[in-house]
């Protein structure tokens, strides 16, 4: 007696697709090689204790059946590739993308799938996405990028830990500092603080006295700690902190050339600003330009995150370079369990470019 079924007779007499999946089972397959559904399922397993001929007998059963296996009951059972998910308030800019490959760089060698989401800043979305990357077993939580600095984020992120390690499951912030109190939850992180420090350090080197900075207001772990690394650099020096120098931007390049140009016709005398982004520091180029002033005679500009097209500006923008790729790299090795779990800290460095110049006399 043929075992195939109706749907397998009509595919093989030349019907237009396959049959629905939930239409064939690994009894199925193993009935129609003749071997024990335990054998088939060692097959798909990868199991080395599986004679090649028979191994070959399974896989034609498969293929013809139309058999595709469930590689979400293999996850939630341990036996098939792990899940990492990604997740971040927005899917945008060359930042994420270069830390999200150094996720991928680990996860694809080690044969692991990574899940990417954005939240949107919502706090409601991101509970609902660890709710249910934990119901699908997810191997690791990755949460991407700046967040809020309020108690509410902490108690927030120690239980998504919480739920998360019932199924296994670390939690590593990426991009953030760790959370206070909570030595368990790993995060890797690059020093935000003394990159931003280290370029105005580079800027009153150079002569200046009236720094601006350019930023998001505070609320969120980036925009406090390169605030922080600004005025650590002018504390050290014994340069008063003016807050005519100090100018509230959204992170995009129009709200920076808006910030700037207010900053510019307000005659705050500022002869260098620190953008807490490249977007905004692309906005002061404009600015500048609109109100015919020379970069960088007339004024410095340094930025941070080191995006391609910054190099690519007259003059190249001088920007700190953090290590994104890296950041992924070692979030992803700490999640496997490559490398043991803590906090850590790598060290971004400053790319001199033709942005800044000593101030005009």
């Amino acid at each position: 007696m043929d075992p195939i079924d109706p749907a397998a007779r009509q595919r093989r007499a030349g019907s237009r697709g396959p049959a629905r999946v939930a239409s064939v089972n690994l009894r199925d397959v193993a009935a129609h090689a003749g071997v024990s559904p335990a054998t088939a399922s060692r097959v798909f397993a990868g199991g080395v204790n599986v004679h090649e001929r028979t191994r070959a007998r399974v896989l034609a059963a498969a293929e013809e059946l139309g058999y595709v296996v469930n590689g979400l009951a293999r996850a939630m059972t341990g036996r098939g590739p792990h899940t990492m998910a990604f997740i971040v308030r927005a899917m945008i800019g060359p930042t994420f993308a270069s830390l999200a490959a150094g996720v991928e760089s680990v996860t694809s060698r080690e044969g692991h799938l990574l899940l990417m989401s954005a939240t949107g800043g919502d706090s409601e979305r991101e509970a609902e996405l660890i709710a249910t990357l934990r119901e699908l077993r997810v191997g690791a939580v990755l949460l991407v990028g700046s967040t809020e600095t309020d108690e509410r984020f902490v108690r927030r992120a120690a239980g998504y830990a919480k739920d998360l390690a019932d199924v296994g499951a670390p939690l590593i912030l990426c991009g953030r500092p760790p959370l206070a109190g909570h030595p368990d939850i790993a995060s890797v992180d690059y020093d935000q603080r003394t990159g931003m420090s280290e370029a105005v350090e580079e800027l009153i080197g150079l002569g200046h006295r009236r720094i601006a900075y350019v930023g998001e207001p505070r609320g969120m772990t980036t925009s406090e700690l390169r605030l922080d690394g600004y005025g650590d650099a002018l504390a050290r020096h014994g340069i008063p902190s003016d807050p005519s120098l100090i100018r509230v931007s959204g992170n995009s390049e129009e709200d920076g050339a808006r910030a700037v140009g207010e900053l510019l016709a307000s005659h705050a005398g500022a002869t260098a600003v620190v953008c807490m982004t490249d977007n905004i520091a692309v906005g002061a180029y404009r600015a500048a330009r609109r109100a015919g002033t020379r970069i960088p005679d007339e004024l410095s500009i340094v930025g941070f995150d080191d995006v391609p097209i910054v190099s690519d500006l007259t003059p190249g923008l001088t920007t700190v370079r953090p290590p994104f790729f890296d950041v992924g790299v070692r979030a992803a090795e700490i999640a496997l369990g490559h490398s043991p779990s803590g906090h850590v800290l790598l060290e971004p460095h400053l790319v001199r470019r033709g942005s800044i110049a000593p101030p005009s006399p």
